[in-house]
């Protein structure tokens, strides 16, 4: 395998590694929303949009 095709691999790899900590994350927003735990929700969900803005 190329260096170009190891660090693609690479790339996409941790990609794939980030949206499953965020949709593990929304997903525990919507279940603290589902228990009435809305302010907790809210500040999950700005930490989950501080990732993304940061990516």
């Amino acid at each position: 395998m190329s260096t170009t095709n190891t660090y693609r691999d690479a790339i996409l790899q941790d990609r794939a590694t980030e949206n499953r900590q965020l949709r593990r994350a929304a997903a525990r927003a919507l279940e603290l929303i589902e228990r009435g735990d809305v302010e907790q929700a809210k500040s999950l969900v700005c930490c989950i949009s501080r990732s993304v803005a940061e990516q």
